[in-house]
């Protein structure tokens, strides 16, 4: 294991939910640019007393700015793409391998079924070294392994 990266068990579980909602992501950055553009308004529940306090909406440049400035925006865009870069380096196998086990809501296939229903070119030993070799490559590149 000399000058292998070393990855715990928790940041492959980390990644691994990362990959489940990669498919989701463009909606959870349209959510929250939502929430941003149209913050909801706390009811006034301050019957008979007055409004001074209250401060309107803001602005639409204000509002850009914020969603450039969002970490969860920021952060969800690097996600994505990091793991778009890491399957534009990786070959059919593995492409197969992450969206049959990662990419849809109810997997047909586990990682052997795909090697025993011949929709992978590899042998099991090789099917597992290709998905451990991505989940570790999208690791590094979140910067998220452990050294």
């Amino acid at each position: 294991m000399k000058g292998e990266l070393v990855v715990k068990r928790t940041t492959i579980r980390k990644v691994e939910d990362i990959l489940r909602d990669y498919p989701k992501i463009d909606k959870y950055i349209e959510k929250r640019e939502q929430e941003l553009r149209y913050p909801t308004v706390p009811r006034d529940d301050n019957v008979g007393g007055g409004k001074a306090q209250y401060k309107y909406p803001e602005t639409t440049l204000n509002t850009i700015i914020t969603i450039d400035d969002d970490r969860r925006i920021n952060a969800l865009k690097h996600q994505r793409e990091v793991i778009d870069d890491c399957l534009d380096d990786v070959g059919h196998d593995t492409e197969v391998i992450v969206t049959e086990l990662y990419f849809r809501n109810h997997p047909r296939y586990t990682l052997v079924g795909l090697v025993d229903n011949n929709l992978l070119s590899v042998g099991k030993a090789r099917a597992y070294e290709l998905r451990n070799a991505f989940v570790n490559e999208c690791a590094k590149r979140l910067g998220l392994y452990d050294l």
